[in-house]
Order: C-alpha cells, then structure tokens, then sequence
C-alpha cells in the first residue's frame, strides 16, 4: 500500500490520482490515433474525452459521497479531497452517459457512435483506476489466507487483492471490445457489450469484495447494478439488431 507516491514540501502526490490519470492520458493517445476512423477531429476528441472524464468524476464522487454521508457530513472539506479515493463507478457512469447524450445533442452526432468509440477505453482507464485503488487501500477484499492474499495496514488480516482482479478484468476486454468495435455491424454493438461485459465481472468480483455488504438477498448493491447491466446490455444488443436488421434508425 502505498497512498503517497512521493511529497513536495507540503504538497503530496497521490498514487490514486497519478494513476487515474495515467490511464485517461493513455486511453486519449490510442484513441487520437483512432480518431480518423470514426471521422472525429484529434482535437475534438481531447475535448470530448476531458469532459466527459471530468463528468464522470463527479457523479462518481457525488454517489460515494452520499453512500458515506455519515462520515463526509463532519467533514465537508473531505468531499473534495478526490485524490485520496473514493469513488462509485455506476455513478461515473451515470453522469458520464448524461454528458455524452449533451454532447451528442450539441454536435449532432449519432449518441451510440459516440459511446461504441469510448467504451473500450473506459475498460483501459478504468483499469488503471483499479490499481490506484490497490495502492490506496481502498475498495478492498474479503478475508483470504490465498499465497498471493495481501495485507493493508487498516485492516487485521490479509485479504483478496480483488481491485488487482478487476484491474486485470478492465484489460481483459479492453482489447476484446476493441477486436468487436472493429467488426461491428451496427451503432451500439460496442456499447452494449461493454455493458454486458463489465457487468458479469462486476457481479461475480463482488464475492471477493470486503467493503461492500449484502442490502438484499444474499446480493450487495452494486451485484444488483451489475444485473442491471448485464439484462440492459443483452436487451440493447438484441433491440439495435433488430432495428438493423429492419432498417430503422436507432439514436
């Protein structure tokens, strides 16, 4: 565990946010390269990617806040303090999805173009988020006693470094949901298989969250998310085919 990667006088680094940002630079050089294909200027897709990470920031700090409001109401300065951790993916998400769809409207550019070119980079980013999360000890795993079972100082006993399993997951389709984006035959395909993707990671990783309790049966919240997910993501892949298939217009 290592929260601080190094302090400059008084200012410290965070390793959460170094890599954080790490993967968002990372994901905007391959996608600048990728750009051309998808008929969008480089610059815009700087643009495009900046705020669109910016949007998903705060709705991912805003949901965790409001998860955590008993500790984060006595300490109202600690809701900006984004570089320590904290954060909820599925608001990211949310916000993220709202800003596109503005987006979208703004530039008048089909909203599921959009989305198919982001999606495997959000895996790649999200990835590097994961192993920032490692490093700050937060989002941790269950109790485990597993060779590579690891141990934080926060915590008694060692534990699952499941933020490592979800890190190596969010590689592991980045490059599938590139392969699928490259011979998609419809706006949308991309999408909704990320949505499908991550979310049968999402729920069977939670078996080895330790943060995360059950709210109902047997299931945590973001399990229930992640079902969401999942039906969402096969229901849209179905729906944008069929609508392919019959030559209507999809959004």
């Amino acid at each position: 565990m290592c929260p601080v990667l190094f302090r400059l006088g008084s200012l410290e680094i965070h390793t959460y946010g170094v890599c954080v940002a790490i993967g968002v630079l990372l994901s905007l050089m391959f996608m600048r390269k990728r750009a051309a294909q998808e008929a969008l200027p480089a610059d815009e897709t700087v643009d495009l990617v900046l705020w669109f990470t910016v949007a998903s920031f705060i709705g991912a700090r805003f949901f965790y806040v409001v998860q955590q409001w008993g500790y984060y109401s006595g300490n109202l300065p600690g809701i900006f303090a984004i570089w320590e951790g904290g954060l909820i993916f599925y608001g990211g998400g949310a916000t993220g999805l709202l800003f596109l769809w503005l987006y979208a409207k703004w530039k008048k550019r089909p909203l599921l173009n959009l989305t198919d070119f982001l999606a495997p980079y959000v895996a790649l980013a999200h990835g590097f988020g994961r192993i920032g999360c490692f490093l700050n000890g937060c989002c941790y795993g269950k109790f485990s006693t597993v060779p590579w079972a690891v141990s934080f100082p926060a915590l008694p006993e060692t534990v699952h470094p499941v933020q490592l399993y979800e890190a190596g997951y969010n590689f592991l389709i980045f490059p599938l949901l590139l392969l699928l984006h490259g011979r998609k035959r419809f706006d949308g395909a991309t999408t909704a298989m990320y949505f499908f993707l991550y979310g049968i990671g999402r729920f069977a990783l939670e078996y080895f969250r330790g943060d995360n309790q059950p709210v109902g049966l047997g299931l945590t919240l973001p399990q229930f998310v992640s079902l969401f997910f999942i039906a969402g993501g096969l229901a849209g892949y179905a729906v944008l085919w069929g609508n392919h298939a019959f030559g209507k217009k999809t959004i």
